[in-house]
């Protein structure tokens, strides 16, 4: 195409009409060239996508501890929109609890308990009365204000609320522990700090209930190896994760609340509440 039109330049304007051709397609490649950039991102931040940025400082190092089947955490996410951390209906209590705008400025641990029987109902239960030996099932636990005011509920943080799962023979045998002692864990994670703790309110108005789901894997836990357990967090012992099947037979499965502050008798009818599963055939 450049060729024909120096074909139509006049004899005195050949070098003339061939540079000017010559500059107008140098503009055009500088300006396709030009397009290729993000319109609204004219300071080249994707360009850090690769290095990780500055999110996290080399002064704080990132643990993550292997989070066992029978266990429930949640993280913030600031993508959500907010909760609220009381009212009639909580439908998810775990995520409620992971907001900042619910925990407690202040909290005092060695506050008294208080007696709240006869105003705070705990229930759980299971989407089906048999599990197949390592399948897994979905778990509710529901917290019920059976009282005629607000309750208001305190869980620990540590640095997230944990509802952990814990299953017992009907003798009252742990059923579901590794065998054998717990492993020293490594030197990098004894000496290491612990996370904040804090605590979370959520209120419950009267004949309000907050719920939580969460999954439950029917098998026995096997410590993890040494290399995984240099992951673990501090503070909660050395870490494990799923491994053979549960036994068929009839069991307890206690939920470990992270719920503080209630006065409770020996079994921790309100901060473990249990409900009985049977393992099999389905």
């Amino acid at each position: 195409m450049i060729f024909a039109l120096r074909r139509n330049v006049p004899r005195g304007l050949g070098k003339l009409g061939s540079t000017a051709t010559l500059l107008a397609a140098a503009i055009a490649a500088v300006a396709a060239c030009a397009k290729t950039l993000p319109p609204d991102d004219p300071t080249g931040e994707n360009a850090r996508d690769g290095d990780g940025g500055d999110s996290i400082p080399p002064d704080r190092p990132m643990l993550s501890a292997p989070e066992p089947a029978g266990s429930a955490t949640v993280k913030d996410d600031t993508t959500k929109k907010a909760m609220s951390c009381s009212g009639a209906t909580i439908p998810d209590l775990l995520a409620v609890l992971s907001q900042s705008s619910c925990e407690v400025a202040n909290a005092k641990p060695d506050e008294p308990q208080k007696d709240l029987k006869g105003q705070l109902e705990v229930k759980v239960t299971t989407d089906s009365p048999k599990v197949a030996p390592g399948a897994t099932a979905k778990v509710t636990v529901t917290f019920h204000n059976k009282g005629k005011t607000a309750l208001p509920l305190d869980f620990a943080l540590d640095p997230e609320a944990r509802f952990d799962f814990e299953v017992y023979t009907l003798k009252g045998a742990r059923a579901d522990k590794p065998a054998g002692e717990a492993p020293a864990l490594p030197p990098e994670v004894q000496n290491a700090p612990e996370p904040d703790k804090a605590i979370a309110r959520v209120t419950l108005a009267p004949n309000g209930t907050a719920t939580l789901n969460a999954s439950w894997t029917a098998v026995k836990f096997k410590w993890v190896s040494k290399d995984k357990a240099k992951g673990a967090v501090p503070g909660r012992g050395y870490p494990h994760e799923p491994g053979a099947p549960l036994p068929k037979g009839k069991y307890a499965l206690r939920v470990i609340t992270p719920l503080v502050g209630v006065s409770e008798e020996n079994d921790h009818e309100l901060s473990q509440p249990r409900v009985l599963v049977d393992v099999g055939n389905l």
